[in-house]
């Protein structure tokens, strides 16, 4: 009887009450900076300017990480002395030594009364754990769901139709927002590789594009759980910049649910329009059809184009279709660096003494086409000259790819090559 009474009341006096209000889409005013980029890179920022939250900004300020311990110290301090929000996107979050002090640090924060959010990658961490021999199933992730940090899935695994059919379709960007002001992105992961192992870069952001960055972030939050509970809403609206004080950066996404492939065409683009030179680092050398004429036509012309490739890859696996590409670009002027350990896993270039990208996307098919990617494009010349610099000691500790490295292939090793060229476009 009491029972039917409770819910009696509930059934008459539940339309009383009212209802929790949506939550405000809040305008964001962000300095389109557009202007005040050098005239022959403007064509290149409005192709690259898809949304609101895309536009160059000026009055930004940054820090390029080239070290992983520098960046696993930055990371924790601005971790420590976060004060309500930690926001992440990552690729990688490993369960490793440093994945774990992270898991612990931020899990201490959510006992302060931090809120901290993820969106995880259930299929990218599961294999990559497989791969690089990291425990897997042995509850990690659950962990951090069940001492408060709020996680959401991008791919769960139990999805067994999505994961089979399009296994390539990862969430590949790295975001950190801390307290709405500083942003992390790049190409590190939270993972024993990034902080304590491997070359790679990322940037430390504060300024304007903190909130561009972030509302990448929203998106994907908002995305893996839409309408549900908790969902970022942001709305970037572009204003003339009063100047052009501070650095000028453009933040741009790259994904299956974007409208242009925007880092292949940037690369593109300042293959195309370089007058002097292009540099490159990436850890995967896979290039598509159209990126690789590219850098063959761009090589042709006369451009001193460079790629700074690992000497030693953590998939060797892959490393025969990567070969695969070495005598072609070569053939054509492509200069290749093969860079001596530890592992390079930086996605950048550096074009004419100006223009700089870091990011996430590798040069291979599955960045290029099918991943979910982010980049930050900064117009700054000391910014330009300073990466030029790391560049030129990645060289000196290079090995030049030449006549003499494919004249000592074995036929086993070319047979492997062409059998490998026929899955690349899955790579």
């Amino acid at each position: 009887m009491l029972f039917l009474s409770i819910l009696l009341s509930t059934l008459l006096f539940a339309g009383s009450v009212p209802a929790a209000p949506p939550p405000q889409n809040v305008p964001v005013e962000i300095p389109d900076a557009s202007a005040f980029i050098r005239p022959e890179f403007q064509p290149f920022a409005r192709l690259l300017s898809i949304s609101g939250a895309s536009v160059p900004t000026s009055g930004n300020q940054f820090e390029v990480i080239t070290r992983g311990p520098d960046f696993g110290d930055l990371l924790f301090t601005d971790f420590r002395n976060a004060k309500r929000l930690i926001e992440m996107e990552l690729f990688l979050f490993g369960d490793d030594k440093d994945g774990l002090a992270a898991r612990e640090l931020l899990v201490s924060r959510v006992q302060d009364g931090v809120e901290v959010k993820y969106v995880h990658d259930s299929f990218g961490n599961f294999f990559d754990a497989i791969f690089d021999g990291r425990p897997v199933m042995d509850g990690f992730f659950t962990n951090m769901s069940k001492r408060g940090m709020q996680v959401r899935d991008y791919s769960p695994m139990y999805r067994i139709y999505w994961t089979l059919t399009d296994p390539g379709q990862r969430q590949h960007r790295k975001i950190i927002v801390i307290d709405e002001e500083i942003a992390y992105t790049g190409g590190m992961n939270i993972t024993e590789g990034s902080i304590s192992g491997w070359n790679d870069c990322m940037l430390r952001l504060t300024g304007p594009s903190v909130p561009c960055l972030r509302s990448e972030w929203a998106r994907t939050w908002n995305r893996t759980k839409s309408g549900k509970k908790g969902d970022v809403f942001m709305d970037i609206h572009p204003v003339e910049a009063p100047s052009a004080e501070g650095k000028i950066v453009q933040i741009v996404p790259d994904g299956p649910d974007i409208p242009a492939h925007t880092a292949e065409e940037s690369y593109i683009w300042a293959l195309e329009n370089a007058k002097d030179y292009i540099w490159f680092q990436t850890p995967y050398f896979i290039p598509n059809r159209q990126l690789l004429g590219a850098l063959k036509k761009a090589a042709e012309r006369g451009l001193d184009v460079r790629v700074v490739i690992p000497l030693e890859g953590d998939l060797p696996a892959f490393e025969p279709v990567i070969r695969s590409y070495f005598k072609t670009c070569v053939e054509s002027g492509v200069k290749l660096y093969l860079r001596n350990p530890p592992f390079v896993h930086s996605k950048t270039f550096v074009c004419d003494d100006y223009l700089v990208c870091i990011g996430s996307t590798n040069l291979d098919k599955l960045s290029l086409k099918r991943n979910y990617e982010v980049n930050v494009y900064i117009y700054d010349e000391p910014t330009a000259l300073n990466l030029k610099s790391v560049y030129q000691d990645y060289f000196s500790n290079s090995v030049i790819v030449n006549q003499e490295l494919f004249d000592s292939w074995t036929g086993k090793e070319k047979f492997n090559q062409k059998l490998q060229r026929l899955i690349s476009p899955w790579l």
